[in-house]
């Protein structure tokens, strides 16, 4: 019966029983996982017994079987489960730590490497900041562009109300023109404390008509800087900043600078700056022939104490050409300007002002050869005696929160000439030597014996028109060696509270030369108009711009040309009928561009 059930309950072992516990713990692990005990869900313990004969092990008793043992309890699927699932998590667990112990390693690995790249990098640092201060701290770039659209309503001889702005004279009413009259790029350079480098290139139109350039023996290129837009140096200055700071330490002196090259002169920037709409029109003495820039050297500065500034000068010695000539000139022109602020000021225009200019200078082509005699005395009557210019101005101004005002009074030698008179627009008789002769004509001569040396008596023939002694009367009056100039100016603004609007105006009489008995050339200008301030680089204003010839038309007698010498020359006797020129009318729209 009991041999009927062995193959269930029972497995052969064909090794002896002396064998060693490992494998007979492996059979009985084999027997115990083939039992249905084992498969029961309830842990249970198993005895195994064994023939000594047969070395047959079974799960029950039998005849001839004696116990082998107790083997341990069993445990049931479920908790075998949970056990392999806690291994699993056990492993999981650890893979997850042995992953994070690494990725803490790395981090302090790259901490470390962080570090030594750090200090590698600040070991560098010195070249590269000294690179970056230089090329970004301490240059700085800038721009200013100004540009109209403007319409004469009423065309005619005169100045330009802005630069690079040229219109036809009388019968051209109506003419319209858009225009750039300003464009810089504007770089300054500042290495140290102690010097600072400015340089300005300016766009500006050209004019002129060269003639074509010859290629070869049959062909030619024609010109083509005919109101073409070239580009010239405006500024090209260093500025030595510490002089008063470092070498003579005169405190109120400070901020004191002391600058050389091609620089703004003392007194038009300074006033452009006061009145602040140069975008606009031109400042009194800028359009009456004053340019704004030579080449010199000067000192200028505000002289503080308590930080209040109370007053502001500017002194220096420059070319007598400026920064559109050649000099031609051996001698020199000085220029200065004080501003006196009786009760000190925050900035360089608040408050009450009292400024003073002064020039003196010589014409650009005083040279020795043209003014002096072979022994050294000045030619009688020339220039050299009364041809020096001078140029004087007075002003008064208060600046208030929202608004200012000035009024000025200018005086001037030989400082308005017919050059100045015609830069905006002219006849062409008044530029009739600088063109190509139209026609030639000489008197015949006979000869009665040969050989015999002929000289031929001929005359050119230059364009001319209708304005012809008219421009020949301005010359006379506005370049003779001993004119005068006087004229009287206001200007100001105000700002509308809260709004971006300003109002403006500006008003000049001037006298191109009160040596004349009534001079047809004497003017009014004023200028009116508002602003709109768009934001901190952009503003557009409208305005008019008009000049005035306030005398009633009349004619000039050869009696009052007759008087005038033109460099010791006495002129031909001739007079001008309608000599008061036609009024000029302007409407503008500018705008100003700054960053």
């Amino acid at each position: 019966m009991a041999r009927q059930q062995l193959p269930a309950k029972a497995a052969p072992v064909s090794r002896p029983f002396a064998r060693p516990a490992l494998r007979l713990a492996a059979l009985i692990l084999a027997i115990v996982a083939s039992s249905p005990i084992a498969q029961a869900t309830d842990p249970v313990a198993i005895t195994l017994y064994v023939n000594p004969k047969t070395h047959v092990v079974y799960t029950e008793p039998l005849r001839g079987t004696v116990p082998l043992g107790t083997f341990g309890q069993l445990k049931s699927a479920a908790e075998l489960q949970r056990e392999i699932e806690a291994k699993t998590q056990a492993q999981l667990e650890a893979q997850k730590q042995q992953i994070r112990q690494e990725l803490e390693t790395r981090d302090v690995q790259q901490q470390q490497w962080n570090a030594q790249m750090a200090q590698e990098v600040s070991e560098m640092q010195p070249a590269w900041r000294d690179f970056g201060d230089r090329w970004f701290k301490k240059i700085s770039i800038g721009t200013l562009v100004y540009g109209d659209w403007s319409m004469y309503t009423h065309t005619g001889w005169g100045p330009q109300f802005l630069e690079n702005i040229y219109t036809p004279g009388p019968g051209n009413d109506a003419w319209n023109s858009f225009d750039i009259t300003r464009a810089y790029l504007d770089t300054r350079f500042t290495p140290n404390e102690d010097f600072s480098l400015r340089l300005t290139p300016e766009l500006y139109r050209q004019f002129g008509a060269p003639q074509p350039d010859k290629i070869g023996s049959t062909s030619a290129v024609n010109s083509n800087l005919d109101g073409a837009e070239g580009v010239r140096i405006k500024y090209a200055y260093l500025d030595y900043r510490t002089f008063f700071k470092d070498i003579l330490k005169v405190d109120p002196l400070s901020t004191d600078v002391i600058t050389f090259g091609i620089q703004q002169n003392p007194f038009i920037t300074w006033e452009e700056n006061l009145w602040g709409y140069r975008y606009v029109t031109l400042s009194p003495w800028n359009f009456a022939g004053l340019s704004s820039a030579s080449t010199g050297l000067r000192i200028a500065g505000p002289i503080k104490f308590h930080e209040k500034q109370y007053i502001d000068y500017e002194v220096g010695v420059y070319n007598n050409g400026n920064y559109k000539q050649y000099d031609a000139s051996n001698m020199k022109q000085v220029m200065g300007r004080v501003s006196v602020y009786p009760f000190g000021a925050s900035s360089q225009y608040q408050g009450l002002g009292l400024t003073g200019f002064y020039d003196y200078g010589y014409p650009n082509t005083y040279a020795p050869d043209r003014t002096l005699t072979s022994a050294g005395l000045p030619l009688a009557g020339n220039a050299s005696e009364n041809g020096h210019i001078t140029r004087a101005a007075l002003v008064a101004s208060y600046e208030g929160e929202g608004w200012q005002l000035a009024g000025e009074w200018d005086w001037g030698h030989n400082a308005f000439t017919a050059a100045n008179y015609f830069n905006g627009s002219a006849p062409v008789d008044a530029f009739s030597s600088s063109f190509v002769p139209s026609g030639i004509s000489c008197k015949p001569v006979t000869v009665t014996k040969l050989p015999v040396t002929v000289t031929p008596s001929c005359s050119f023939t230059f364009p001319s028109s209708t304005y012809a002694s008219w421009a020949k009367m301005v010359g006379i009056f506005q370049n003779a060696s001993n004119s005068e100039q006087e004229g009287w100016d206001f200007f100001g603004h105000y700002n509308i509270p809260e709004t971006p609007f300003t109002l403006f105006g500006l008003f000049t009489q001037f006298l191109p030369n009160m040596k004349v008995d009534k001079n047809p050339l004497d003017f009014q200008r004023w200028v009116g108009g508002v602003e709109w301030r768009i934001n901190s680089n952009l503003r557009i204003a409208v305005d008019t711009q008009n000049l005035l010839y306030y005398h009633s038309q009349f004619a000039v007698p050869a009696s009052e040309l007759a008087q005038f010498t033109t460099f010791g020359k006495k002129n031909p006797a001739f007079s001008v009928a309608d000599a008061v020129p036609t009024d000029v009318h302007a409407f503008y729209i500018n705008f100003e561009f700054r960053y």
